[in-house]
């Protein structure tokens, strides 16, 4: 005879029914940095291209502009946020990391710092595309064409490992005070 209490638990877990857990598993990430470590969680990557994609419609049905021009313009604001907010903002808005991160961009904290991790392909693929779609689609007429080349040239150059904590020219860099 099976005793009420453990069939009555088996049968109301999901786990017991499916053989399997029905919830992502998502695991924290090895760095234990707030200000990147979400960007290591399931469904980030979907949701930075359904923004691109909303940005797009917007800029389309507000402005009603072309579909190409809509794009350059997406293509050069993404340029704008994400340079200030990948490679040139520096530090944390968290105060628990004691002042870790103060002299680091968003990148450079990124996976630890260490390079040609998925995420950092994927941020690198992204302007790629942008810079494609909009050139395309404008038929690389001037000036969408400088403009968005100029963009991606920014964003690449950026982006490539040999460019971690090199600051060009000193802009941007931590003067001792």
């Amino acid at each position: 005879m099976v005793d009420s209490m453990t069939s009555s638990t088996v049968l109301s877990s999901p786990t017991a029914l499916m053989g399997g857990s029905l919830y992502v598993n998502a695991i924290p990430p090895p760095d234990l940095n707030k200000n990147t470590s979400w960007f290591q969680y399931p469904g980030v990557w979907t949701s930075y291209i359904l923004l691109l994609l909303l940005g797009w419609l917007l800029v389309l049905s507000i402005l009603g502009c072309s579909a190409g021009t809509a794009w350059s313009i997406v293509n050069l604001s993404h340029f704008a946020i994400t340079y200030w907010a990948f490679h040139w903002k520096k530090g944390t808005p968290f105060a628990e990391d004691q002042g870790m991160y103060n002299k680091l961009t968003w990148w450079e904290q990124m996976d630890n710092g260490r390079q040609l991790t998925r995420n950092r392909k994927f941020l690198m693929v992204v302007p790629v595309v942008l810079y494609l779609i909009s050139c395309h689609t404008t038929d690389y007429r001037n000036p969408w064409l400088v403009l968005n080349t100029i963009a991606v040239s920014v964003m690449v150059i950026a982006k490539f490992p040999n460019m971690h904590k090199v600051r060009i020219f000193g802009i941007n860099a931590d003067y001792p005070t």
